[in-house]
C-alpha cells in the first residue's frame, strides 16, 4: 500500500480503480443510463492539481504516488453527500429481509432501484454492513471510460474508500513478540472465516496479498481494500499462478521471530506434509492438530534444539504446499463446510449471556405466555487458563384455552419440564438424551391433560399450550418443540435459520407436497396439529433437535406473537445483528426486539428467551 505521510487530523480516503471486465460477475459494468466522462489515469502536468476522479472532487493527497493504486485522496466537497454514503447510512432500511451476504440476492435488489450502481460498490456496502470492523466503508463510486491507462479494458470502476491510518500491518504484528501467540492463532482462524465469507463475492483473493492485511486498534483483521481482480479461469489469465492462503501464512512466518517460528513449528510441520486442496481440508487439519499434538508431540529434530537454532526452518517452510483455493473446489465440498464452524480449531466458551422478556401485546389484556429459565455457570481459573462450564434449562410456552386457562397450561408445562430435569439431571452431568427430553414433554402433556379431565373440559374448552425448550451443556444444545412457537439460530456467517417446523395444518400440507400458496390459503391453515394438553401422549410427536455451538451464536426461543408476519426475517440487520454485539447488554437488545414485535404483531402476546454464545480459540491446548 502507499505509505505517504499524512496529517491524521485531516479526513483522507483511499482511491481505488478496478478494471470493468465484461464477463466478470462483480467487475462487469452495470447497465448504465448515461455515458461516463473520459477518465485519464495518467501522470499530472507540472503545477496542475492532481485529481483522482473526472469530476475533480477527489484530489490526490501526495503527487509522488499519482500512479500508485490505491491512492490517498482528499474530498474537496465533504458537505455534499454521495449516493453510497446515503445507502450506507440507510442500510438498515434497504437491507431488511435480505440475506445480506448473498450477492445473488443483494445485487439485483439494489440495481433494480439504482441501475448505475456497480456490483463492486454493492459488495462494499453489504460486507461492511456485517463486518464493519474488517471491511472499509465505501464513500463514493463511479464508472468511466479509460483513454490512457494500463488497464486492459474500456471501462474502470472508481471507488473511494475509508482510509484507516490506525491499522497496523499484519506482517508487523506477526513479527511483534509482544503480541500473544493465541492472538496470532486467532488471526489464522479469522482468515479462514473471511475466505468463506468473501468467496461468493469473488473477492476472497483479498487475503492473498500480505500488504493488504492489517489489524485495527480493536485487534480485528482489517482489509485495506477488496480484491476482485484475480482471474476466474477461462475468461482471464495472469502470467503467474495466483498465491494461496497457506503461501501467505508461509510469508508471514518466514519473517517472524525465531521464538514464534518455534512455537508454531507443529503447525508448519503439519502443513508441510498434508495434501491440502480445499479450504475445508485446511480447517480439518487445524482441528485435528489439537489431538495430534496432545498425543504425538513434535520432536526436537523437527523443531530445532532451541529457539535460537532453527537452521532447517527455511527448508521446512519451502516445503509448504501451494494450495490454490478455487471457487470450484469449495463448491465441490460445499456439504462438508456448510455447517462448519467459524474455524475448526480448539475452541472454548468465554461468555454466555441469557435474557428473557414477555409482553401482553397491544390488543391483549392478559398474558398467556410463560417461560422459566434455570441457568448455571461456573468459571475455573488456573495458571494454564480459564474454563467456563455452563448448564441450563430454558422453556417457553404459549398457552391457549380462554381466559385464565392459557396461563394455567403454559405455567404447568414449563414448571413440569423444569422439575423433571431438576430430579434427573445433576449439575455438570452429561446432556440428557433425546428420549429423556421426550419424556419430560410427555410428562407436561399428562399433567395438563389430567387437569382438563378433572375440570371436565371438552372440545375447544380444553386448555393447552405450545412448547419450545432447550437444554444446554457447554457447547451442546438439545432442543424440544411442540406447536407453533419457534427456535431460531443466528450467526453472522449463516444468517438467521428457523430450526423448528410449525405444527400446524398449512405446514403439514406443505410436507405432503401441497404448494405453500394453496396450503396457507385454507381458512384452517394456522390451526395447530399438535399442542400439549388437549389430547393424550399418543396424539403428539415432539420434535427433538441436536445442535452444537461452533461460533459466536444467538439462540432465540419465541412465541408466535413475535415471529408472526416474518418479523424476525425482515429485521435482521436492525435488530438481530446488534444482538451479536457483545458490547451491548443482551437484555437491552431483546427488549428492543420485543418492542419491534409489538409494532408488527401487537395482536398477540410476545415472549422470547435469548441465549448468546461467544467463543475463542485456545492456542495453549495445542502448543
Amino acid at each position: 500500500m502507499a505509505t505517504a505521510q499524512t496529517d491524521h487530523n485531516l479526513k483522507l480516503w483511499w482511491g481505488v480503480l478496478y478494471p470493468a471486465y465484461p464477463d466478470h460477475p462483480i467487475l462487469a459494468a452495470p447497465n448504465r443510463t448515461s455515458e461516463g466522462t473520459v477518465f485519464e489515469q495518467d501522470t499530472n502536468p507540472p503545477n496542475t492539481a492532481a485529481f483522482f476522479d473526472p469530476q475533480h472532487r477527489y484530489q490526490r493527497w501526495d503527487h509522488h504516488y499519482a500512479c500508485d493504486l490505491p491512492q490517498l485522496v482528499q474530498d474537496l466537497q465533504p458537505e455534499e453527500p454521495t449516493l453510497l454514503e446515503t445507502l450506507r447510512k440507510t442500510a438498515q432500511d434497504w437491507a431488511q429481509g435480505l440475506n445480506i451476504l448473498d450477492p445473488t440476492v443483494v445485487i439485483p435488489h439494489l440495481q433494480a432501484q439504482y441501475p448505475d450502481l456497480s456490483a463492486v460498490a454493492i459488495a462494499y456496502l453489504a460486507l461492511h454492513l456485517v463486518y464493519p470492523e474488517t471491511i472499509p466503508a465505501i464513500h463514493d463510486a463511479w464508472l468511466d471510460t479509460v483513454s490512457t491507462s494500463n488497464l486492459p479494458v474500456n471501462y474502470c470502476h472508481g471507488i473511494i474508500l475509508e482510509y484507516n491510518h490506525t491499522a497496523r500491518p499484519l506482517q508487523d504484528v506477526w513479527q511483534d513478540d509482544n503480541i500473544a501467540d493465541e492472538q496470532i492463532f486467532q488471526y489464522l482462524e479469522g482468515m479462514i472465516d473471511l475466505w468463506k465469507t468473501l468467496e461468493p463475492w469473488h473477492c476472497h483473493y483479498s487475503l492473498l496479498t500480505v500488504r493488504n492485511l492489517a489489524v485495527n486498534p480493536d485487534d480485528q483483521l482489517w482489509l485495506h481494500q477488496l480484491d476482485f481482480t484475480l482471474p476466474l479461469g477461462e475468461t482471464f489469465e495472469r502470467p503467474t499462478p495466483p498465491p494461496s492462503l497457506v503461501s501467505v501464512w508461509q510469508e508471514l512466518f518466514a519473517h517472524a521471530s525465531s521464538r514464534r517460528q518455534a512455537v508454531f513449528m507443529p503447525l508448519l510441520v503439519s502443513l508441510s506434509t498434508a495434501p491440502l486442496e480445499k479450504i475445508s481440508e485446511i480447517q480439518m487439519l487445524l482441528d485435528s492438530l489439537a489431538s495430534t499434538l496432545r498425543s504425538e508431540p513434535v520432536s526436537e529434530a523437527e523443531t530445532g534444539e532451541s529457539t535460537g537454532d532453527l537452521g532447517d526452518l527455511g527448508d521446512l517452510i519451502d516445503k509448504l504446499p501451494d494450495i490454490t483455493l478455487s471457487p470450484e473446489s469449495a463448491e465441490e465440498d460445499h456439504t462438508a463446510i456448510e455447517d462448519a464452524p467459524t474455524a475448526l480449531l480448539p475452541r472454548q466458551l468465554v461468555q454466555v449471556d441469557v435474557a428473557a422478556h414477555t409482553d401482553p401485546g397491544r390488543d391483549r389484556h392478559h398474558n398467556e405466555d410463560f417461560y422459566l429459565i434455570n441457568h448455571r455457570q461456573q468459571m475455573r481459573i488456573t495458571p494454564n487458563g480459564q474454563q467456563l462450564e455452563v448448564q441450563g434449562v430454558y422453556v417457553l410456552c404459549d398457552g391457549m384455552g380462554g381466559h385464565a386457562e392459557g396461563e394455567v397450561a403454559s405455567s404447568l408445562a414449563t414448571k413440569t419440564v423444569h422439575e423433571y430435569f431438576e430430579q434427573t439431571w445433576p449439575w455438570q452431568g452429561e446432556l440428557p438424551s433425546a428420549d429423556e427430553v421426550r419424556n419430560a414433554i410427555y410428562r407436561a402433556n399428562e399433567v395438563i391433560f389430567a387437569t382438563n379431565d378433572q375440570k371436565a373440559k371438552t372440545g375447544s374448552g380444553r386448555m393447552g399450550t405450545t412448547l419450545v425448550m432447550a437444554l444446554l451443556h457447554n457447547y451442546h444444545l438439545r432442543l424440544g418443540h411442540v406447536g407453533d412457537s419457534r427456535i431460531y439460530r443466528f450467526t453472522k456467517r449463516q444468517g438467521l435459520q428457523q430450526l423448528t417446523t410449525d405444527h400446524e395444518v398449512g405446514q403439514r400440507l406443505i410436507q405432503q407436497g401441497v404448494e405453500p400458496e394453496i396450503a396457507y390459503g385454507r381458512p384452517d391453515a394456522y390451526q395447530l396439529t399438535q399442542a400439549l394438553g388437549p389430547r393424550n401422549n399418543e396424539a403428539i410427536t415432539p420434535e427433538i433437535i441436536d445442535l452444537d455451538i461452533l461460533e459466536d451464536t444467538l439462540i432465540l426461543l419465541c412465541s408466535d406473537g413475535l415471529s408472526d408476519n416474518r418479523c424476525l426475517e425482515t429485521h435482521i440487520i436492525s435488530h438481530l445483528l446488534p444482538m451479536l454485539d457483545f458490547s451491548l447488554p443482551l437484555h437491552q437488545s431483546l427488549h428492543e426486539l420485543i418492542n419491534l414485535g409489538n409494532q408488527v404483531n401487537g395482536h398477540d402476546n410476545l415472549s422470547a428467551i435469548a441465549i448468546r454464545f461467544k467463543l475463542r480459540s485456545v492456542l495453549s491446548t495445542l502448543f
